[in-house]
């Protein structure tokens, strides 16, 4: 039996216009994360280590945010220096 194409991950990019609380918009590129990843991030956000739980978001925004190419466009290491707004923002166009 195989399964359904549907059933994996996708290599299309998904084009998303993200605005930030200034009202500036700006489109950018984002891949979409496997159950691995995800599940990563939800038992990341659950954990008891108050770094790990902070850094949560940053691996999630790393891990699918690219450029048109399909090619990282922040590091994990950049995306812990984003602002709190630019976060939500950016977690909310992932998922």
């Amino acid at each position: 039996m195989s399964l359904p194409a549907s059933f994996f991950v996708s290599e299309q990019l998904h084009e998303r216009n993200v605005e930030m609380p200034d009202g500036s918009a700006h489109t950018l590129h984002f891949r979409q994360v496997s159950a691995v990843e995800f599940r990563k991030f939800v038992f990341a956000e659950r954990s008891s280590d108050e770094s790990t739980q902070a850094g949560s978001a940053a691996k999630l925004i790393s891990a699918s945010l690219c450029d048109a190419d399909g090619k990282p466009s922040l590091s994990y290491t950049q995306a812990l220096k984003l602002n709190a707004a630019a976060t939500k923002s950016l977690i909310d166009a992932v998922m």
